[in-house]
């Protein structure tokens, strides 16, 4: 499977889609951050467990652009609300019910081939119970007569898995690919993994590159590993990507 690079495209914001809702309080506790040029720079998201997902959206090459909170489903009008003006009329019309009537996805995305999708952010062990659940189900479906498919991530709670640890490694990998990978590197890792998978502590030591590196190689398509099941370190098998970005493609290990 081999994947154009779509690093660099920022997505176009406008009124009707800069974000339905602001990202709710915090009540005295840090607001979470982190910067996203797919989602046009930072972004405030409500959990460590949203912060990773915007991670892995940043590395997917499958994804073009994302907004956070990017709409509201109208459970009683079966429509999606896209501002808050719109939020505020349908409140109104329905007496100013909110609660069981609204649901708001944690993130919306614009994939490289122009669909569009929608994710629903739980951290493990915290799932919500059944009645959320069948809220979910019902905004799924109205979700899905918009052409906006739902999916559900539930991710880890182990703070070693390696899903986890290789998201937060390669995320600022991408902003040093431009700068770190010069042909020089990349023709003599291409030669060094001509044979076949190679250990990383071997790659590093016969090329006397620093491991700081294999980030940036990963991120940028000149290394591939299964890094949805094994943590970038020493013991990494690694093999020649020739421009393949399909190891970033994580998203799926976190559905249920």
């Amino acid at each position: 499977m081999r994947i154009a690079p779509t690093y660099g495209v920022r997505s176009r914001r406008s009124a009707a889609n800069a974000g339905v809702r602001p990202t709710a309080r915090t009540y005295g506790k840090a607001r979470i951050g982190t910067y996203a040029e797919k989602a046009d720079g930072h972004i405030t998201v409500e959990s460590d467990a949203e912060r990773l997902v915007a991670h892995m959206l940043c590395i997917d090459p499958r994804v073009r652009s994302f907004r956070q909170q990017p709409f509201t489903v109208d459970l009683v009008g079966e429509r999606l609300l896209f501002t808050r003006e719109e939020l505020s009329e349908a409140r109104k019309a329905r007496g100013g019910r909110a609660g069981e009537a609204e649901y708001t996805p944690d993130f919306a995305t614009v994939q490289a081939d122009g669909l569009q999708r929608a994710y629903e952010v739980k951290l493990e062990g915290f799932e919500g119970d059944g009645r959320y659940w069948a809220k979910v189900e019902r905004a799924r479906e109205i979700m899905e007569a918009y052409c906006y498919p739902l999916s559900t991530l539930i991710v880890p709670a182990n703070e070693r898995h390696p899903v986890v640890v290789n998201a937060q490694l390669l995320k600022p990998a991408l902003a040093r690919v431009p700068e770190y990978l010069t042909p020089d590197i990349i023709d003599r890792v291409d030669r060094y993994c001509e044979s076949g998978p190679v250990l990383q502590r071997a790659l590093c030591a016969d090329l006397q590159i620093p491991t700081g590196l294999i980030p940036p190689l990963l991120a940028g398509g000149v290394l591939q590993a299964d890094l949805a099941h094994q943590l970038i370190c020493a013991t990494l098998p690694l093999s020649a990507a020739y421009g393949d970005l399909s190891h970033l493609c994580l998203i799926e290990e976190l559905r249920p």
